[in-house]
């Protein structure tokens, strides 16, 4: 039988390859431009985006692997009884004996008594003092009592009252990750004709990019901080991701979302505003379930401040809510990085923006380095997308993490 060469044809609805290594395409792809199209999923990371645009030290580099900083939180002025105290005692037992120094007045809100601190015992925490101070009626009190501590007094002659100072609070530390990505083109694909720029090195950088900017996305979120000597590369640092720093501050719906009320989520909000820190406006990034989920409430409660817009400087849809006390919270979403295939679409990150900063390793910037291929590699050229990074996010009560919304009764 005589064989007829036939001109090659796509084996599958339009769409084939014949080296899925080096991602050449064959010219028929003209004719399924639209399949090609609506399949892509671009995802920059919308933490990492957030980071890069709202970071109050984006861009500055950091010039060693580890880096150590200090949170320092304002010291409480007020504190309890360990003991009861009768109306004739002359000493206090106070759980936190540091809020006072000789000559300190103290005031007891229960009751309105103010007394004078005459001498005061940092070991034992007993307190000595003058009870009824200027007239106030002398009053028992019960361990539990909350005792304030207002100024220390100075007389006509006195020297100055002596301080109790402050030491700094245990130091917080994250490492500076450095990641990398290659790609190979040969140079038959490079001067090969393809449809939109497939298996050109113009393709490979953009889609290099991406798929490191996702995976970055997700290590900012989930990574868990450590520092390890491998065998033969020397050490390696891995920066924390926000799960991590997030020691309290959980909402868990238990996948219901019947529990997705409004005072229930409103008094999870407020908690994170508490803090003396905390910013007026908060961003929640928040999982497909979720995010329509809290739309949905949020409606119902009449709490959108802002409806639904497309922000294109991150590339997704934002809406607005406000909590009972007032405060702005941006509900983003973030389809890709907390998707519903990857069982995080009941997933939501509370980030005050204010206290996350995005650093870089000094002179590892995310950057393009060409032509790393060896010289006897003449058949093909080799690209690597290389930087790095740390998350630095302070006051852990500021921010929160949300999980558990229910999928909805049709999902697709």
């Amino acid at each position: 039988m005589q064989r007829v060469a036939l001109p090659y044809q796509t084996t599958t609805s339009g769409i084939s390859v014949f080296d899925t290594d080096n991602q050449y395409r064959p010219r028929l792809w003209d004719e399924a431009a639209g399949e090609i199209d609506w399949l892509r999923k671009e995802d920059n990371g919308l933490l990492l985006t957030l980071i890069e645009r709202f970071s109050p030290n984006a861009g500055q580099p950091l010039t060693e692997p580890v880096i150590w900083w200090t949170e320092d939180s304002r010291l409480d002025i007020h504190t309890t009884l360990s003991a009861l105290s009768a109306a004739a005692d002359t000493t206090l037992d106070l759980v936190d004996p540091r809020i006072a120094v000789v000559n300190t007045f103290l005031f007891s809100p229960a009751d309105g008594e103010v007394m004078k601190v005459t001498d005061i015992d940092y070991t034992t925490k007993i307190a000595t003092v003058t009870r009824g101070y200027n007239g106030t009626a002398q009053v028992a009190k019960a361990s539990g009592d909350t005792i304030i501590a207002m100024s220390a007094f100075m007389a006509e002659l006195s020297e100055p009252n002596e301080g109790n100072g402050r030491l700094p609070t245990d130091p917080v530390w994250n490492c500076v990750s450095v990641v990398s990505e290659t790609f190979k083109v040969s140079k038959m694909q490079q001067n090969s004709f393809v449809t939109n720029g497939w298996g050109k090195v113009e393709k490979a950088v953009v889609d290099t990019m991406l798929n490191v900017r996702r995976q970055t996305g997700k290590a900012l979120l989930f990574n868990a901080r450590g520092t390890t000597a491998t065998v033969s590369d020397g050490q390696e640092y891995i920066s924390q991701g926000m799960y991590h720093y997030i020691k309290d501050g959980m909402l868990d719906l238990g996948q219901r979302n019947s529990n997705l009320t409004w005072p229930v989520f409103n008094a999870w909000l407020e908690a994170r505003f508490d803090p003396d820190a905390s910013s007026d406006v908060k961003e929640l990034i928040a999982g497909s379930w979720l995010f329509k989920g809290v739309l949905r409430m949020a409606r119902d409660m009449d709490r959108i401040e802002k409806d639904p817009y497309f922000e294109p400087q991150l590339g997704t849809r934002v809406y607005t809510i406000t909590t009972d006390g007032g405060q702005a919270v941006n509900v983003m979403l973030d389809k890709f990085g907390l998707a519903v295939n990857e069982k995080l679409g009941d997933w939501g990150f509370l980030l005050d923006m204010a206290h996350i900063e995005g650093r870089h390793y000094e002179g590892m910037e995310f950057q393009w380095l060409q032509n790393i291929q060896t010289p006897r590699a003449v058949m093909y050229r080799e690209d690597a997308y290389l930087g790095s990074f740390c998350l630095i996010a302070k006051h852990q009560d500021c921010h929160g993490i949300i999980r558990g919304a229910g999928k909805p009764i049709i999902n697709r």
